[in-house]
């Protein structure tokens, strides 16, 4: 396997075969080793609403683990939306589980079902176009933790139909196999996610790769995340403007003019301020901004600038007043009293059937600091959670424990034209040159000396006067032309070799694109592509 170097600057791999790891793989267990350093020294000063860190550490990893009461085992994590992902997201899973046999370490993979489903539709080669074909009917960008089957007589013939593209393709696509088994999780769930989530984790497991696994919804229904979403409710103010400016700083470093890249601000609506969190209700078709108020002591929620029903408040967050001195937290405790510890808040806003749920930064921010010793990204990942680790630094006051990035990529297997960029290039230089040079391309001798020897005359002169220099282009546009003439054929022909190479090179465009879904390769081929990062050695 080809290895990119692993500098700052993350890029997706370009190759075939290709994969790139900030830092290397090799360095894990000393990142693990100090990261788990970094984490207990932290975790043992920080308090978030009177309960220590360290205990909530502690008790998130031992919900999402099952284990017993003071297990230290390591743990490392990586997630992903429950989506036909490419190969290069589903190496993470692999390369997960071989860590952590590796170094002893517990393995977990969240499925991100949060996020909105953005397409339902595979995209499928097929030179010179991609096709889209439909495995649901599209009902909006719902949650994938809401998201069911819209339409199953649809669902139940995607392969089938996707079959019609491939059937000439010189392999078997994994795809009627794994759809066979997404259809059979379709008989116990039918939630679309959990469908993909089970059939993806049946061929895992089928391959030896046996990662614990939990959807991030699980996580955000939990009482340690409960501290840390009340906890950063409780300092929004703080938190709302730190978060702006530290966006702000990015945009500045990377030359970034548009505002929704890498993120968008948090706004304000008056003394409402928007949260790191979406918010619905159960059986939502959107998502909706989470706004807080903070005023008397009380926390006041809305979505997008509707009042939640019935409003929800809890007080005593800001006893006593909160004061921010550089980058340290203050303790901020709630009041004792009915409803107002983050647990009785979770439960109320549950029996409500409101969800809170994390947007991009807020996800990997609770993981790295509640659950993960090493957290496993991939490229978009990676990239922002440059914001994360200042958040940390910030709003937090301690060092953010380092992350590790991993990406492949891999081609489909499928013939590809020949053609080249420099193929191209010549060509053009070809042409190029036999337009304006044709002289350069003909045989010596009559009848074309007289007007080669008569052209170079008229190269040799330096005109004085505009008049000169006008007559003595217009006389070498007509020599040239005359000297093109026999050649005209031949730059036919090669106008034509121009027009097959930019055909096939269009082709190789579509055929090498790194984000076709795993399940359009051949088992045979997916197989030890991805089972290779079983052994952390690659």
């Amino acid at each position: 396997m080809d290895k990119m170097d692993s500098g700052k600057q993350l890029k997706a791999p370009a190759h075939d075969g290709a994969l790139v790891a900030v830092p290397p793989l090799t360095t894990a267990g000393a990142v693990l080793d100090l990261n788990r350093q970094c984490l207990h020294e932290a975790s043992e000063r920080l308090v978030l609403l009177g309960r220590p860190l360290a205990e909530l550490r502690r008790q998130a990893r031992e919900q999402v683990l099952h284990a017993e009461s003071g297990s230290d085992r390591p743990l490392l994590v990586a997630g992903h939306q429950p989506e036909l992902f490419h190969p290069g997201v589903w190496v993470k899973n692999f390369a997960l589980y071989g860590l952590a046999r590796q170094h002893q370490a517990a393995a977990l993979n969240l499925v991100v079902d949060d996020d909105a489903i953005k397409t339902t539709t595979l995209r499928v080669p097929a030179p010179p176009y991609i096709r889209r074909v439909l495995f649901d009917q599209w009902t909006g960008a719902v949650p994938y933790e809401e998201r069911a089957i819209a339409d199953r007589t649809l669902f139940t013939s995607f392969a089938e139909r996707v079959g019609e593209l491939t059937r000439h393709w010189p392999y078997e696509p994994m795809l009627p196999a794994f759809w066979t088994e997404v259809l059979r999780q379709a008989e116990h769930t039918a939630n679309l996610g959990q469908c993909f989530a089970a059939a993806r984790r049946t061929f895992e497991q089928a391959w030896g790769c046996h990662n614990q696994e939990v959807p991030l919804s699980t996580l955000c229904d939990s009482e340690p995340f409960a501290y840390f979403a009340c906890h950063l409710l409780a300092n929004l103010p703080h938190f709302h403007s730190l978060y702006n400016e530290i966006v702000a700083d990015y945009r500045r470093r990377h030359g970034i003019r548009n505002r929704q890249h890498p993120v968008p601000d948090l706004a304000a609506d008056g003394d409402w301020l928007e949260t790191p969190f979406w918010c619905w209700r159960t059986g939502a078709s959107r998502r909706e901004r989470l706004f807080a108020r903070l005023a008397n002591g009380r926390i006041e929620l809305q979505a997008s600038g509707v009042a939640l029903a019935p409003r929800v408040e809890f007080s005593g967050a800001l006893t006593p007043p909160v004061e921010f001195s550089g980058a340290l937290t203050p303790r901020v405790e709630f009041s004792p009293g009915a409803n107002t510890s983050p647990l009785a808040v979770w439960q109320e806003l549950h029996s409500c059937g409101l969800k809170i749920r994390t947007r991009a930064l807020t996800t990997t921010l609770y993981v790295r600091l509640f659950l993960a010793d090493l957290f496993i990204h991939g490229i978009g990942g990676g990239i922002y959670d440059e914001l994360t680790d200042e958040l940390m630094r910030r709003f937090y006051g301690i060092e953010p424990p380092e992350y590790l990035v991993l990406s492949a990529t891999r081609w489909l297997p499928l013939p590809r034209p020949a053609a080249t960029p420099d193929d191209r290039r010549r060509l053009h230089q070809l042409l190029r040159d036999l337009h304006y040079n044709p002289q350069r391309h003909l045989d010596a001798g009559p009848p074309w000396d007289e007007l080669v020897r008569r052209k170079h005359e008229w190269i040799a002169q330096q005109p004085t006067t505009r008049a000169q220099r006008r007559e003595r282009l217009r006389r070498l546009r007509i020599l040239t032309e005359e000297l093109r003439r026999p050649l005209q054929p031949r730059i036919e022909q090669l106008y034509r070799q121009l027009q097959e190479c930019e055909h096939q090179l269009r082709t190789n465009a579509i055929l090498q694109r790194r984000d076709y879904s795993f399940c359009l390769f051949p088992e045979s081929d997916l197989r030890p592509f991805c089972t290779q990062f079983l052994q952390t050695s690659v």
